[in-house]
């Protein structure tokens, strides 16, 4: 259940930074889009065309293997670029977590001290 939790979370944090305003609604400073959690960014340079034709060609080979009654071919090599794409995908997802908890957390800090009434003078 807690599991399930976490990317429910950052979606409502993701959807409360990067909401626009409503029609008729001042724009917030505080509660804007994070560039760096841009899809195109995070993914940019993570699966390459040598990844793809490694893929296609295991599928290839194993399509033929199969037609000719033969074991799949070993995918040694499919799996460790699969390894590595997935450990990169996880650090730039923390990197991306941790940016939008940063950015959610000074949007809600923000929102409370504007909520805040003003603290009256401390008594003498």
């Amino acid at each position: 259940m807690r599991a399930a939790l976490v990317p429910i979370l950052a979606l409502c944090a993701g959807l409360a930074v990067a909401a626009p305003p409503q029609p008729g609604e001042a724009a917030d400073s505080t509660l804007r889009p994070v560039p760096s959690l841009d899809p195109k960014l995070l993914l940019h340079g993570v699966v390459r065309d040598e990844d793809l034709a490694l893929l296609f060609a295991h599928f290839r080979a194993a399509l033929l293997a199969s037609y000719e009654g033969r074991e799949p071919p070993s995918a040694d090599e499919l799996e460790r670029r699969m390894e590595a794409i997935g450990g990169e995908l996880r650090a730039r997802g923390l990197l991306a977590g941790m940016l939008l908890l940063a950015t959610f957390e000074a949007a809600a800090r923000q929102a409370l001290r504007d909520g805040l009434p003003p603290a009256p003078p401390a008594p003498r």
